[in-house]
């Protein structure tokens, strides 16, 4: 069954790690301060644990039968200067589709169809074809077989305009059948960004079965369906609806390398007028988000930039400003520079923000080790109690400093979803990487062994983006010198060394533009922070003004729900122990 809009397992484990090291710097800062064979393997499981589906699995070849009467079956191209489709006129089919400005990842032509590829249902036969050319440069072929005729019309850019006519027919099923090769370097990654989405007509919304996982489903009122792979997709849209589409896709062999999955639709048309007289578009082309936007048929919706406010964030800024610095031809590694530098300047304010608030923990630093040092062996409650009073006292929000982090999460959570998604960075090279859509390897052992989750390669930026990671926290964290010895704050040590490790095995096989990029927002984190503590933050002034807060004893906004807050902790304990009493 096709699943609500989740987000995969390695997405999850991104967000879960970004998240925690955002919360866990700024708590411990503000605490102490005043295509991997497993995954393969799993597929193949899923393979033969999957109940046959009503859709026929084999791909038929197209029917050919052949009289003194029948005309030899032709092949006929049509193409301009971006993609080239070949015809047959056995069954009316298309046999090759082969994208003009692409390669695969090994330098061969890129094809989203190469002969395993059927739309059967009203393909019988051979058909004569018509060929012919417009005013505007069109380029449009004919193949007519008895009462059923097929049209197909080449323009501009991607994407055929199809008609289908079939005389006396109540309603005809398209049996869809095409199998998704391989174009990218990592199997792994390609087929589990790998699935069929759909557009629900009557709902106006988009869904999809399961990514990279056996699934099916049966809809009713589809105005398109895409076998959508990593970068390209498959796109067969109807102006009048599917009545009903039965939607299938299953994990090729494990033997299988050349093929990420295997897809199977069948869409059914219903007739009018003594006939099925239907038309629409069949896109073959990139995941490009202007180019399919531009359609105005919801195609976009395919591309994952995620969802709410991060697809908001992603469509509404990221890429714009992306396509802006695209525009002047620089490289794609100076691009993601600029974009991690702007990013930060605007975020700069929380950033400020956030520091302050931890200066001011860290000026309160001596008087909380005089509390931990008076409560060192009475109860944790009270010294809490005590802690926050002082808090109160000088006007300190000890979440002063996470709250502006959070802020900037969804932020990061958009950056995490953008670059994977982004096709412009396909092939683009920078540094030592030659691809920024995948991740960049300075050395493979898998001819040896390969280790489990980590993979059979070494990614560079993922080093350097996570030794970043843990001089910043080790940063954040060495600017006060720890106070006390609390569960939390040992909890915290395990954290600031684990979570840099974690970093380096989950982002591994992640696109390295990605890794890049928080490598770099590192770096300019660390940039921000010198200057604002040289520049901008007098220690001494904080001091001065938390001591004149003390001792003035005026309630700001945050103190009086401070104190709310205490008083209603005591009035809780208290009304326990009166139950006790009873």
């Amino acid at each position: 069954m096709f699943e609500e809009k989740t987000i995969d397992r390695n997405q999850i484990i991104g967000f879960v790690l970004i998240a925690a090291i955002l919360f866990g710097m700024s708590f411990w800062a503000s605490e102490l301060q005043p295509d991997t064979p497993a995954s393969e393997t799993a597929a193949a499981q899923v393979e033969e644990s999957v109940p046959e589906a009503p859709v026929s699995d084999a791909i038929p070849a197209a029917v050919t039968t052949q009289d003194s009467t029948t005309p030899a079956p032709e092949e006929v191209v049509l193409e301009n200067e971006v993609v080239k489709y070949t015809f047959t006129t056995a069954g009316a089919q298309i046999q090759q589709v082969q994208l003009k400005d692409y390669q695969r990842y090994d330098g061969e032509d890129l094809y989203l169809v190469n002969g395993r590829q059927s739309m059967v249902g009203a393909h019988e036969g051979v058909f004569t074809a018509i060929v012919s050319k417009g005013n505007d440069g069109s380029q449009t072929i004919t193949m007519t077989s008895g009462a059923t005729t097929w049209t197909y019309t080449l323009r501009e850019g991607y994407g055929l305009t199809w008609a289908l006519d079939v005389e006396g027919a109540a309603n005809v099923t398209l049996d869809w059948k095409q199998d998704g090769i391989r174009n990218e370097k990592s199997l792994t990654n390609e087929s589990q960004n790998t699935s069929t989405y759909f557009w629900d007509a009557v709902d106006e919304s988009d869904d999809y079965l399961s990514d990279g996982r056996d699934d099916e489903e049966t809809v009713s009122n589809i105005g398109w369906v895409a076998h959508k792979q990593q970068y390209f997709s498959s796109i067969f849209a109807s102006e009048t609806p599917f009545t009903t589409a039965h939607l299938l896709t299953k994990t090729p062999d494990a033997s299988d390398t050349g093929h990420t999955r295997l897809f199977r639709s069948e869409l059914t048309l219903a007739g009018s007028n003594g006939g099925v007289h239907a038309k629409g578009l069949w896109y073959h082309g990139p995941n490009q988000y202007t180019t399919l936007k531009d359609y105005g048929q919801h195609f976009d919706e395919i591309i994952p930039f995620g969802w709410g406010i991060f697809g908001w964030i992603s469509k509404g800024a990221v890429i714009p400003m992306f396509n802006f610095f695209d525009d002047f031809g620089w490289n794609y590694g100076f691009i993601i520079f600029l974009m991690a530098l702007i990013i930060k300047l605007v975020l700069s304010p929380l950033t400020f923000s956030s520091y302050k608030s931890m200066a001011k923990m860290r000026v309160l630093k001596p008087e909380l080790d005089e509390i931990n040092e008076r409560h060192k062996d009475s109860d944790a409650a009270k010294k809490q109690q005590e802690v926050m009073a002082l808090y109160q006292k000088a006007g300190v929000n000890p979440l002063g400093g996470c709250i502006p982090q959070l802020l900037q999460f969804p932020i990061l959570i958009a950056m995490f979803r953008f670059f994977p998604a982004s096709i412009e960075l396909r092939q683009k090279s920078f540094l030592w990487a030659d691809d920024l859509s995948a991740y960049d390897s300075i050395f493979e052992f898998g001819q040896w062994f390969s280790i489990p989750f980590y993979g059979d390669h070494v990614s560079l930026f993922t080093i350097l983006m996570a030794i970043s990671t843990y001089l910043y926290t080790k940063f954040n964290n060495s600017m006060t010198p720890q106070s006390g010895n609390s569960m939390m704050q040992q909890q915290m040590v395990i954290i600031q060394y684990l979570m840099p490790f974690m970093l380096l095995v989950w982002f591994n096989n992640y696109a390295s533009g990605l890794s890049f990029y928080y490598f770099v927002s590192n770096i300019l984190i660390f940039a921000q922070q010198w200057a604002i503590r040289k520049f901008f933050i007098d220690e001494k002034a904080i001091h001065a003004q938390l001591m004149a807060n003390k001792a003035s004893g005026k309630t700001s906004k945050f103190q009086k729900r401070m104190n709310d807050m205490l008083e209603a902790q005591k009035e809780a304990g208290n009304r326990r122990t009166r139950r006790m009493d009873k």
